[in-house]
């Protein structure tokens, strides 16, 4: 409620200086402009309360006499660039003035027009000493011109490469064009996009940009805009984890520039097949890890997956041993995945790494073709006889590739060899010739894993049940009296 005996106070006029310079101080505003009226108020309290308050600075009975004892003061020159019923002619003499208070006021006042406007912008007074200024030092000037209701929009992109302060301004601006408000909208600032939030007039297409802005407070004052859409409101919930979020949208969402956003589509339990695959082929280093893990997963979500496994591992430098590992462990997960196909397996192997070929080496879903190719493996770890044993270890190598690894590791002098013949003589695809071969080893471990497979002939078997090693012909008797 307004306080009618200050208000008094403060309109009369022959209220002392001291009671006048506290009420200048008052919280109401009206006491504080009754101030401002006041002829009897100091010129120094005049100079605090004109910013507030400049119309009632020259319509105060007492700056008619300041303007004409001194004109060119610096607060008669500033109460009437700052006062809306100044002229136009008077303002643009201010506008000539080597002070930057004065050209700050003439830039804010609303009456100051356009082509004053813009000749500030082109040519600027110097009111600093440094000859070389550039557009950093008239940026407090160039904000208000932003700000200045009659500044137009080609005046707004004239200024738009000039400084955060001056580019908030404009996105704050209602003739603000679109084409820099979706520029800014882009961007990753927290303060851009709240002064674009802020401006009343920015259209409902860059408010559904800032809907899935990961801020609640940007999220919350895209809600309040006037022009907010249906669309914002449906981004706000689906970013705010709430239930609802049409396939429509997914799909839109997952073209948005934010990582952060695509992550969330990546994980929503409604996401289609369709929407994971691109989501697999993302460019940021989580979306396709979040893709492929996704139920409704398919296999061409795995085959991109693998694509995207092999271009990471390129491009990860050899120094970023936490992001190969990465790469190689989820590599190793999607070959064990019982959906994998040949397609994925086959991408994977562009790796080249190791621990990954040993892992579809060892894959039941690894078809005997590329079993059979593996075997002629001409990567450096090829040779390696844990590899080979891997692919023996697998029960759909074909026996022309047993035949080609019976070779390889039987030329080997590792200690492994034995062990890696012993598979081969146990594998159900193993030869009849190579069994006969092992048959008659003089290796007795050799001889007895020869006994055990489903395969061996009987003619081989009886054979063994008579071997001079008796583990070997026990086990061979054994066998015998299983197949009777």
């Amino acid at each position: 409620m307004l306080d009618d005996n200050d208000l008094a106070l403060a309109s009369a006029v022959d209220t002392s200086v001291v009671v006048l310079e506290e009420l200048s101080l008052h919280p109401q505003p009206e006491i504080r402009e009754a101030v401002a009226r006041n002829p009897n108020t100091p010129t120094e309290v005049l100079l605090k309360l004109g910013k507030e308050f400049p119309d009632a600075i020259t319509a105060n009975p007492i700056f008619n006499l300041l303007l004409l004892e001194n004109p060119e003061s610096h607060f008669v020159r500033l109460s009437l660039a700052r006062s809306t019923t100044t002229s136009e002619s008077a303002i643009a003499q201010l506008s000539k003035i080597e002070d930057e208070e004065i050209l700050l006021a003439v830039a804010r006042n609303p009456k100051t027009p356009l082509h004053l406007l813009e000749q500030l912008v082109e040519s600027p007074p110097l009111f600093c000493d440094d000859e070389n200024a550039d557009e950093s030092d008239f940026d407090e000037l160039f904000t208000a011109i932003v700000q200045n209701p009659n500044t137009s929009e080609s005046l707004l992109l004239q200024l738009c490469g000039g400084s955060s302060n001056v580019q908030m301004a404009i996105a704050q601006n209602p003739k603000a064009p679109l084409s820099l408000l979706n520029t800014f909208a882009d961007w990753r600032n927290f303060s851009m996009h709240k002064a674009i939030a802020r401006n009343p007039q920015a259209p409902s297409v860059i408010l559904e940009k800032l809907a899935g802005e990961n801020e609640k407070e940007i999220r919350d004052l895209v809600k309040k805009h006037p022009n907010v859409s249906e669309t914002a409101i449906a981004i706000i919930n689906f970013i705010e984890g709430k239930p609802g979020t049409s396939i429509d949208l997914l799909e839109r969402l997952a073209s948005d520039r934010r990582a952060s956003v695509r992550l969330l589509v990546a994980s929503h339990p409604s996401t289609p097949a369709k929407v994971l695959e691109k989501l697999a082929q993302d460019t940021d280093e989580y979306v396709p890890f979040k893709a492929v893990n996704h139920p409704n997963a398919t296999s061409t979500v795995l085959e991109f997956f693998a694509e995207f496994l092999v271009k990471q591992l390129q491009i990860v430098s050899s120094i970023n041993g936490a992001k190969i590992q990465k790469c190689k462990s989820s590599a190793i997960e999607l070959v064990r995945r019982s959906d994998i196909t040949p397609k994925v397996l086959e991408t994977l192997l562009q790796m080249n790494s190791s621990v990954v070929v040993d892992a579809i080496a060892l894959s039941l879903k690894t078809p005997a073709t590329m079993l059979l190719a593996l075997t002629d493996y001409q990567e450096r770890f090829s040779s390696d006889i844990h590899f080979l044993i891997n692919l023996v270890k697998n029960p759909n190598t074909p026996s022309d590739g047993l035949e080609k690894l019976y070779l390889k590791i039987n030329q080997t002098q590792h200690p492994n060899r034995i062990s890696g013949l012993r598979a081969i003589a146990a594998h159900p695809n193993t030869p009849v010739h190579l069994l006969e071969q092992f048959a008659v080893d003089s290796h007795h471990l050799i001889r007895s894993k020869v006994a055990t497979n489903v395969n061996i002939p009987i003619s081989i078997l009886e054979r063994l049940s008579n071997d001079s090693d008796t583990r070997v012909s026990t086990i061979a008797k054994q066998t015998l009296k299983a197949r009777a």
